[in-house]
């Protein structure tokens, strides 16, 4: 997804959306012949203040540690790439993971990966940049509880 896509699906206000985005994964180097993806759905905010929220304490607030502010706060640049900044609703963040387009269980998925590829490394939720180019769909809430 173009980021002015993005930016007019949300109107450049503050507001609750659905939204679905697409990760490749790379696996551990025995796997490489494989394609790994993880889709994402969630309904979430974007256009708010994220500092004052309490899962956020101290996790992706205030100065960015990373890129500079396209349009605050919903676009970041960072070396050539666009990403989109939202906040998670609780309990609205799922994935789906893919092994060469066939879905397959969490435990599955991660057994293709590296020890350390298999540690979350940020929190489910709250605060999340997304490369914009990953974005697949950006509509009502209802669409991500789907």
């Amino acid at each position: 997804m173009k980021v002015q896509d993005y930016l007019d699906a949300v109107g450049s206000g503050v507001g609750s959306f659905g939204v679905e985005w697409t990760t490749e994964v790379k696996p551990a180097a025995a796997h490489r012949a494989h394609t790994f993806t993880k889709v994402t759905t969630a309904v979430v905010l974007t256009g708010v203040e994220y500092r004052a929220l309490a899962v956020n304490a101290d996790v992706e607030t205030g100065d960015l540690p990373w890129g500079e502010w396209f349009l605050y706060p919903y676009v970041i640049h960072h070396k050539g790439g666009e990403y989109v900044r939202v906040n998670t609703v609780d309990g609205t963040l799922k994935t789906t993971y893919y092994v060469d387009g066939i879905d397959v269980s969490r435990d599955e998925f991660l057994a293709y990966l590296t020890p350390s590829q298999r540690e979350a490394k940020r929190p489910n939720g709250g605060t999340l940049t997304i490369k914009a180019e990953n974005m697949r769909l950006v509509g009502s809430p209802a669409l991500a509880l789907a």
